[in-house]
């Protein structure tokens, strides 16, 4: 029988937090071992504020990293943000506070479009093969620190879903157009949970979003840390408390067709879950297709171009690019757009910086919209 611990917590500070994490981890049964590698994968969405409850909650990593502190383990941060914005996933480190907290316990925060991909290929459904940060599979444990949310097309952002950000920078959103429908693109979030294989699951659902991902949602107080070594059944447990049913949620149903959990019942719920009614399903159709032509799939990632006044045929970009995307011919490097997966990790190896993010006019517009909400 899975275990998922439920530790009531009412508030956001610090020492609150790092208590109801503490026993969370120790309800479970769960040991955090000593003098290893351990990367803990918030989501951070984009570059949100804490206060607008789109992304995991600095205090639940601040409590993490104090008790992997008492272990004496090697901190590692990693996240890679789902929207292109300047400054990528390093700004959002800022903006979510969070490198306030690695700094405080000197934790290395990992952007994981800055990191070297691998290619995987063995045991997938989603995609014929995924590039995956070759760092999250060198650490010796990850640990998914989750935000409860709801998700206009797969209901419930949880615990399986945060791995999706284990993608480096645009490749998440080319996905998105590879795919056809919730289940696809559920499969893909659960190939990404088998490779990585986070050992521990624990969600911050002290202030939930209905209405969710976005900041665009409703923030309700659930006042609880949940935790599980099993994060299927952690999502399990967080849809029942907010009165969805599993069985109507794209990646509980995929995971339970994948032998990933027995079925929806058997789990054992230590602590108290009060249920707190969220709004009905956005998007009821379960079987309903992508719209692959809609804005926020086909007009807000970004490709990447190259500069010649400032190329000077370096070529660690070549050597860099996991999917061959870029070549020399005839003297000049070229970027092949309709290879590339817009991981962006040649932008970071090009010691001259030639290679340019394009934005397209979608992107500017909805970056100029959240700037000007943040005045």
């Amino acid at each position: 029988m899975e275990k998922v611990s439920a530790v009531e917590c009412t508030s956001y500070e610090t020492e609150v937090v790092y208590l109801a994490v503490k026993e969370a981890i120790q309800r479970i049964g769960f040991v955090i071992p000593e003098h290893k590698t351990v990367l803990i994968k918030p989501n951070l969405l984009t570059q949100n504020r804490p206060e607008q409850h789109t992304i995991t909650h600095y205090s639940l990593i601040d409590a993490l990293c104090r008790i992997l502190s008492e272990k004496n383990c090697k901190i590692l941060i990693g996240d890679s943000i789902s929207f292109y914005q300047q400054g990528l996933t390093r700004k959002a480190f800022a903006t979510s506070e969070i490198d306030v907290v690695a700094n405080k316990y000197g934790a290395t925060l990992i952007a994981f479009e800055e990191e070297q991909v691998v290619r995987i290929t063995r045991d997938l459904r989603g995609l014929k093969e995924l590039y995956v940060p070759k760092i999250l599979l060198e650490a010796d444990m990850v640990i998914d620190a989750c935000k409860l949310k709801t998700h206009g097309s797969l209901r419930l952002s949880g615990a399986i879903k945060n791995m999706f950000g284990c993608l480096p920078g645009g490749y998440k959103q080319k996905i998105h157009r590879w795919l056809d429908d919730e289940f696809e693109l559920s499969d893909v979030f659960l190939d990404i949970h088998r490779v990585v294989k986070p050992a521990l699951s624990i969600m911050d659902a002290i202030v939930g979003l209905d209405g969710g991902p976005t900041a665009l949602g409703r923030p309700v107080k659930v006042s609880r840390i949940i935790a599980s070594s099993n994060a299927i059944a952690l999502d399990v447990i967080a849809a029942k408390m907010i009165g969805y049913d599993p069985e109507k949620l794209p990646i509980l149903l995929q995971a339970k067709k994948r032998g990933m959990i027995k079925n929806f019942e058997d789990i054992q719920v230590l602590g108290e879950i009060s249920p707190i009614k969220f709004k009905k399903l956005v998007k009821k159709d379960l079987n309903r297709t992508f719209n692959k032509d809609g804005i926020f799939i086909k007009d807000t990632y970004v490709d990447l171009s190259i500069d010649d006044s400032k190329c000077t045929r370096h070529k660690s970009c070549i050597y860099a690019c996991p999917v061959d995307a870029i070549k020399e011919v005839h003297g000049k490097i070229v970027l092949d757009t309709s290879v590339c997966i817009n991981c962006y990790y040649c932008t970071f190896v090009c010691p001259e910086k030639a290679i340019k993010f394009m934005p397209s006019p979608t992107n500017k517009f909805i970056r100029t919209v959240r700037w000007i909400g943040r005045l």
